[in-house]
């Protein structure tokens, strides 16, 4: 069991998953994103579709044997804010030079969700190879005694990697083997931390 949302962080790959590592056309000079500044923070991220539930297959009057389908994982995010510039990037907005923004190709996102085993302050990463985000509505309300924000909510739709044969990959920090630098390179296509840097807080 997890407790908490400890960190969400992003990149954008090319088409054959390798990290982009440009300030410009990626998320960082490093390529790496991570949302964790103040009010630029996570709240959420609810994962669903990890697995199917397989179905019965009968014979003879009875269950004999289990058929079992591949999961439709996607992950909904509630961010209490992101950068502008981040959140059209992620989306594949694309600037018209005058600050304005459009629909454009949705790029190839990689996410890593760090969260906290309850019984230890080990960590369970989830990793996401692959996927594309959408933000389904906006919604806005009138300030009145108190403001009324809105939060950036997100809706991530995660794509199989080949390597992993799935489309999410778990990692536990208290694990005799585990390896972090492996990991983020593992999940963000190639990522290598800067020198003196360890990519991420924590474990």
């Amino acid at each position: 069991m997890s407790v908490g949302l400890k960190l969400i962080q992003f990149s954008i790959n090319d088409d054959s998953r390798k990290i982009i590592a440009d300030a410009v056309k990626g998320l960082s000079a490093d390529g790496l994103y991570t949302a964790d500044a103040g009010v630029i923070s996570a709240k959420t991220a609810n994962i669903t579709g990890v697995e199917a539930a397989p179905t019965k297959i009968y014979g003879n009057d009875k269950a004999v044997d289990l058929q079992h389908s591949k999961g439709d994982v996607s992950v909904t995010l509630d961010f209490n804010k992101l950068p502008q510039d981040i959140l059209n990037k992620l989306l594949g907005r694309v600037s018209d030079g005058k600050g304005g923004y459009t629909k454009g190709d949705k790029p190839n996102v990689a996410m890593l969700i760090t969260t906290t085993d309850i019984d230890s302050d080990n960590l369970i990463y989830y990793g996401f190879g692959k996927g594309q985000i959408v933000r389904p509505s906006l919604n806005n309300g009138t300030n009145t005694n108190t403001e009324v924000r809105a939060d950036d909510a997100l809706t991530y739709s995660a794509l199989d990697v080949d390597e992993w044969g799935d489309s999410i990959k778990t990692w536990y920090s208290g694990d005799a083997n585990f390896d972090k630098a492996a990991m983020l390179k593992d999940v963000f296509g190639g990522y290598v931390a800067p020198t003196g840097s360890t990519g991420t807080t924590g474990q």
